[in-house]
């Protein structure tokens, strides 16, 4: 699990409603996030038709949402190139048409989005429960747009199961994917401030090993891991080969049962 939990000096999240514009929203958020701990003092805030995760430390930063019609992807969306050009769809595609994706570790559904922009069927499993309030958020303003409503209805679908260890339907996944948070690096270069903001919510997947193991169980052709690319391989065993980008390394899987 994420050691969000394993603060030294934690805080407990806020929750503020400005515009009560999604009750149905802010009643989950108020049943399953009110006990959330994080390092830093972070709130929860709907408000202006949106939900974002804002740290109260420097709140002139903005906001963490999960906003797949603006800004950032809707550029990608718009000028983004084709799939040999998006690492992260070139890794997980492959040379699939409409492939079933699992995004085990969905955070901001960026990632996901652009594999839906090229075809896929992306599922998305994420444990935070105030991740998942951006995720619903998220997913919900998508609808509204009609460029985007097929796209983020039947392309990206949340899970109401939040993780694949206890998914027990019959969808079986061609890839699952994995993207985990690891620790800060005390020497690396700086991190986005927004992801800084997220990594102080989620902490680091500690269970990473567990978690790629029961993707190897889940994939039926291939499982994906984004790493940095000074992570180690969590496993050389399996491995079929790798998309890189200037930051990052796609390490793809293939299940033992596929590779035989």
């Amino acid at each position: 699990m994420p050691d969000s939990t394993s603060v030294q000096e934690s805080f407990l999240l806020e929750i503020n409603v400005v515009d009560n514009y999604a009750p149905d929203l802010v009643e989950e958020a108020m049943a399953t996030c009110a006990n959330l701990r994080s390092r830093v003092p972070l709130e929860l805030l709907f408000k202006d038709g949106r939900t974002s995760l804002i740290n109260k430390a420097t709140p002139n930063q903005g906001g963490v949402c999960v906003a797949l019609e603006d800004g950032v992807m809707k550029h990608r969306r718009l000028f983004g190139g084709g799939r040999q050009s998006e690492a992260v769809a070139k890794a997980v595609l492959g040379k699939m048409d409409a492939p079933l994706v699992f995004d085990a570790t969905a955070g901001l559904a960026r990632d996901a989005f652009i594999c839906a922009l090229f075809g896929a069927r992306v599922h998305l499993f994420e444990r935070n429960p105030c991740v998942r309030i951006l995720l619903k958020d998220g997913l919900r303003r998508a609808q509204t747009q009609a460029e985007l409503t097929e796209l983020a209805t039947d392309r990206l679908v949340l899970e109401e199961e939040h993780s694949i260890f206890t998914y027990a339907g019959k969808l079986k996944p061609d890839t699952v994917y994995l993207d985990p948070m690891y620790p800060a690096r005390t020497k690396s270069a700086l991190v986005k401030k927004e992801m800084a903001t997220f990594h102080f919510l989620v902490g680091s997947d500690l269970d990473i090993t567990h978690l790629w193991q029961k993707a190897m169980e889940l994939a039926q052709k291939r499982v994906v891991m984004k790493n940095p690319k000074w992570a180690p391989l969590i496993e050389a065993k399996g491995r079929s080969g790798a998309v890189e980008t200037k930051n990052h390394r796609f390490d793809i899987y293939v299940p033992m049962r596929v590779s035989k």
